[in-house]
């Protein structure tokens, strides 16, 4: 077993980061942050955001696990507290597997194709002025929407933007993703649907528009680069980020704590 801790630098979670290295080392756990099989983050749901980020081309490789910090822990299991728990919990190797999936985002430019992937959610919005998208589900025109913009989100990620948007909550083993307006035009001229649309994953969402002037595509805590662009199809991708539960049936007791 090869741990690597991942987390940012503050007195806090740097002190943490240091009690679990001694702790595991005094266990027999390698600590590794080159090839790593388990990655412990230390934070909230931000920093599990940017470790999956950070260790992206070895997901098939690597499981995560989170040591909870910040103010919400969607993601994360455990406290600084528990470390010398954690520490036997890993040493057992008897734990269950959960496995959230990616959204991929595949962006066709004017000079070619890049993909994107996201844990928690895509967001097309506009700042400066309505945009207009033609939204499209498997090549079949839904609507034309003029507004702030649209939030495509995973299960995992209906709890964090999707939901302060109006979105549903979605159970984390449902393979579908959501699409939700922001700030949607509705008058006599513009109409749309006006809910949240909760999408099978065998099905593709396409974003059309003809003018992208002033628009900006996010992917979780990263903005992407959209010059020339020409369309957006987003999907749920069969990559998945596993993670090392610490028992059943936490999601809806998260939900309930969190926002009850």
């Amino acid at each position: 077993m090869k741990v690597s801790i991942f987390t940012f630098e503050s007195e806090r979670t740097l002190g943490v980061k240091k009690e679990i290295e001694n702790k595991f080392k005094a266990r027999g756990i390698t600590i590794c942050d080159e090839f790593p099989n388990i990655v412990i983050t230390i934070g909230g749901d931000g920093t599990v955001l940017k470790g999956v980020h950070h260790y992206q081309d070895r997901l098939d490789e690597i499981k995560f696990i989170g040591v909870h910090t910040g103010t919400l822990g969607y993601y994360t299991d455990w406290l600084p507290t528990e470390i010398d728990d954690l520490a036997n919990f890993l040493k057992e190797q008897e734990f269950e597997i959960a496995n959230y999936p990616l959204i991929k985002a595949v962006i066709h430019m004017k000079d070619g194709i890049k993909e994107a992937y996201a844990l928690n959610e895509f967001t097309v919005l506009n700042a400066t002025r309505a945009q207009h998208l033609d939204i499209k589900i498997n090549d079949m025109f839904l609507e034309s929407f003029r507004g702030t913009g649209v939030c495509v989100s995973t299960p995992t990620g209906s709890t964090a933007y999707n939901k302060s948007l109006g979105g549903a909550v979605i159970y984390p083993s449902i393979p579908a993703f959501q699409l939700t307006e922001m700030a949607s035009i509705n008058n006599n001229a513009y109409r749309t649907i006006g809910s949240p649309l909760v999408i099978p994953s065998e099905q593709t969402l396409t974003l059309e528009s003809e003018n992208w002037e002033g628009m900006a595509l996010t992917q979780d805590h990263l903005s992407l680069d959209v010059s020339d662009l020409d369309n957006i199809r987003i999907s749920l991708s069969d990559r998945k980020v596993k993670f090392i539960k610490r028992s059943k049936g936490l999601f809806w007791e998260r939900v309930k704590n969190h926002f009850i």
